[in-house]
């Protein structure tokens, strides 16, 4: 019984391995910032510099959701 409609192809692999170096790098760049914040301003500033980092990401998903629904129900 053979079901060649079942594999994954090399783009598909190509595409995982992108994704896996891709987040490999993002966490790199938030360990070494995270990292110097805490050098400069101590655990609490970097936890608060972070915060407000993370607090700003979510405003934005959430304006840009907010509208989105505004678009469906007009």
């Amino acid at each position: 019984m053979r079901d060649d409609g079942e594999k994954l192809g090399f783009r598909f692999w190509l595409a995982i391995a992108g994704l896996a170096v891709g987040a490999v790098v993002a966490g790199v760049i938030v360990f070494v910032l995270f990292g110097r914040l805490w050098y400069a301003w101590g655990f609490f500033g970097a936890f608060l510099a972070l915060c407000v980092v993370l607090m700003a990401f979510g405003w934005v998903v959430d304006r840009r959701e907010r509208n989105r629904r505004n678009r469906l129900a007009a």
